[in-house]
Parts: structure tokens; sequence; C-alpha cells
């Protein structure tokens, strides 16, 4: 077998195989043979029937069969002996079998371009966690209480800063009425900032059991497009006035956030959680940096196949996760959609793959036993038998991407330093 290799794209190779004509015979002869042991005819023994008979009722479908085995296999040695490793189905373009003269073949493949990412030792991103001030922390304080915040009925009319449930009786948008109108799941709060002002001023003053008629103008830049610049007349009952009731900081409080001493332990266990997060999201920003950064100044394609890998994952995860009785998301939509998205990410694993292959970057057993030992904790199952399970499913091999990731990006912002050992 002779194969010679072209590349019309980087992400494409061509291989045109020629294969003597000796070789094609001694198939068809060998492939003739199994069928003459093996084939039953009413007439003959089995084993007896005359080759020329063979030849005769069944030589195409023989000949046929030999030249997709010589297709299979030609590639597959070709494809060893040029280090060539595909990403998608071959796919043969030309196939000519003149009789006398050699069998040649031009098969088609993609494959991932070489690439080589130069000046990621000195990108110089550092992550920068924004400083928590005090106002910060009470900040969080107050989004904790609010949380926690109780509701109480009140027999008075409603006013600012009071909460009231509603149920909307009719919705007129524009003189026509509006049926697919959802009543609000929480109560709605006089005077906040997010309420629309000439709908809060309808409202207070009222009591439980009022029927309200409010008029609204809406603004053109309204993120409801049904509504937005339109005057809708709404009807509205009221359900109930409610204050809000925030919870002390007492005994009990400090006890559900996890049994702290005192109020000063608390604030100092908030803060610190806060300065936790920014240092998380300062490094999340820091990576996404630099990553981006090696993605624009190292360009190279991604081979269409991979594209439509990738599509067809999400797409298959979207049907998944579609609701019986609802439309099927369209998966050509899928494709322009995601189609942008599936090279970035892509020329993303690529290049994390490149350095962390280059600087001896890998998860560690002992860093993989940690999580999930803390999976194993989490779900109150023994180690042993979680460890087992997730590597019989492939989980331990997700841990390993996934840790390999983080030990590489915290590499490009200079937050890890490779062990040769690894």
């Amino acid at each position: 077998m002779k194969a010679i290799v072209s590349e019309p794209e980087s992400w494409k190779r061509v291989i045109d195989i020629e294969i003597p004509t000796e070789e094609v015979n001694a198939a068809f002869d060998e492939k003739l043979n199994k069928y003459r042991k093996d084939m039953k005819l009413p007439g003959f023994r089995p084993g007896k029937v005359p080759t020329t008979l063979i030849k005769q009722r069944f030589g195409e479908s023989i000949k046929a069969e030999i030249l997709d085995e010589l297709v299979q296999k030609s590639f597959k040695d070709a494809c060893e002996q040029n280090n060539i490793n595909p990403v998608a189905p071959a796919k043969v373009s030309d196939l000519k079998n003149p009789g006398d003269a050699p069998l040649t073949i031009s098969i088609e493949t993609e494959v991932d371009p070489e690439i080589d990412i130069t000046d990621y030792n000195s990108l110089k991103i550092k992550m920068s966690p924004k400083k928590v001030k005090d106002s910060d922390v009470d900040d969080a304080l107050k989004n904790i209480r609010d949380r926690m915040a109780e509701y109480k009925d009140i027999d008075r009319p409603s006013q600012k800063g009071d909460f009231v449930k509603i149920e909307y009786l009719s919705v007129i948008v524009e003189g026509e009425r509006k049926n697919d109108v959802r009543n609000p799941q929480y109560p709605v709060e006089l005077g906040a900032e997010k309420q629309l002002k000439d709908f809060d001023k309808g409202l207070i003053g009222h009591a439980a059991g009022e029927i309200v008629d409010v008029s609204v103008k809406f603004p053109k830049d309204y993120a409801q497009e049904d509504v937005a610049g339109k005057t809708v007349e709404f009807q509205v009952k009221i359900v109930a006035v409610q204050e809000k009731i925030l919870p002390e900081i007492d005994e009990e409080f400090l006890k559900k956030m996890g049994n702290f001493a005192d109020e000063a332990t608390f604030m100092t266990h908030l803060k610190t959680s806060l300065e936790n997060e920014a240092v998380k999201r300062a490094k999340e920003e820091a990576h996404e940096q630099a990553i981006s950064t090696l993605v624009d100044n190292n360009p190279f394609d991604v081979p269409p196949a991979r594209i439509e890998q990738f599509i067809d994952y999400v797409y298959q995860d979207a049907l998944q996760q579609t609701p019986k009785g609802t439309p099927e998301p369209v998966r050509e939509e899928f494709s322009e959609k995601y189609h942008e998205l599936a090279i970035g990410a892509i020329r993303r694993r690529r290049i994390i793959d490149f350095i962390a292959k280059k600087e001896n970057i890998k998860a560690t057993q002992a860093e993989v036993d940690e999580e999930i030992q803390r999976l194993a904790e989490y779900y109150n199952s023994p180690f042993e038998q979680m460890k087992q399970v997730f590597r019989q499913n492939g989980t331990t091999n997700r841990f390993r991407d996934e840790i390999k990731e983080r030990k590489t990006l915290d590499f490009l912002i200079g937050e890890y330093t490779p062990d040769s050992k690894e």
C-alpha cells in the first residue's frame, strides 16, 4: 500500500491511497475461499460449490465487501504511518478499481491542527480582589436579615414601606383584556425603587379586602414588551397588608447562623466570608482575562466536526431539559446560536491542555481523593464506596480534568507553581 497525505486546510487531511492489484486479488480470493467453505446451495454438498458459480452469483457483493474492508484497513494503516488522529469519520471522495490496475482511494478526514501557544509565561495578569469595607459587611447582614424576615398581617390601610399581597382581577392593555396574567408570588413592597410609582400610589391607603382600580403608564423601555409604552388598567384585590419584621441579632439568630458566641464573632465570620468570595471572584476574572488573552494572541483553526460535536452536546442537553408538552428546540437554531461559543470553548480547552502538557500540570491522586471525600461527606456516603462508583462511571476522570484546568489557570495568573514530580 502506498499513501500520500495532503493538507488543503490546517484541519483537513486528504489521503490518496494506492493498493496493488495483487493485494486486491489476494483479498478477493481469500474471501471467495471462505464463502466457498461456508456456502450451502441446493444440489451441492457443503464446501463443494464450484468457484465459478460463486463468482457468477455473488462476485459483485464479495467485491463490494472486499473494497469496504480494504478502505477501512488502508485508512487505519495510513493514519498510523502518518501520525494522523482523526476527529471525524472518514469520507471516501474517490474510489477507482479499474480491474487490472491498482485500486486507488481518496479519503478525507479532519484533525486537530498542531498548535504552539506562546507568551503564556509573560501575561502579567494578577487577581485583584476588591477590598471588603465595613459597609459591605453591614449590607450583607441586612440582606441576611431580609431573607429571614417574617411578614405580619396588619389591620389598617397600607402605607409606604408596607408589603401587600395582591390578586389581579383584571388587566386591560389599551382596551384589550389580558388573560395570561400571573399573580405575584410574593408580597409587593410599597415605595420600593424597583416598583412602578403609579402602581404604588394606587395601592397606598387601602386595607385588606378592598378592590382597587389602578391606571399605569408603562415606560417605553420597559422590559416586558407587550406593555412597554402603553397604558394598562388594573383591577386589584388587596388580599393582605403586612409589615416586615426583621429578626433581632440575638442568641437564637446567632445559633441559626452557626452557633456563634456573640455578634462580634459572627461579624468577623461574615467579613471573612465576603473576603473569600472577593478572592474567588477576582481569581475567576483573572482566569478569564488570561485565557481570553491567549485565545486572541494565538489564533488557530477549529475542525468543523469539533464544532458540530460541541453543538450536538448542548442540543442534546437542551432536549433532556425540555418539559414534556412543550416544543423541542430546533437544531438549526442551536447551530447558529452556539457556533462562535463552540469555537471559543474548543480553543480554550486546547490551549489549557497544551500548557498543562508543556508544564507537566495534572491532578494528583491526593487532590482527586480530597474531592471525593468532600462529596462523600456531603452525601453521607462511605468514601471507598463512592470512590469505586466514580471510578466505574468516569467521574474520576472528570475530576482529574477539572483539577488540571484549575491548576493550569492558577499557573497563568501566578497563583500556582508546577511540581515536576506531578
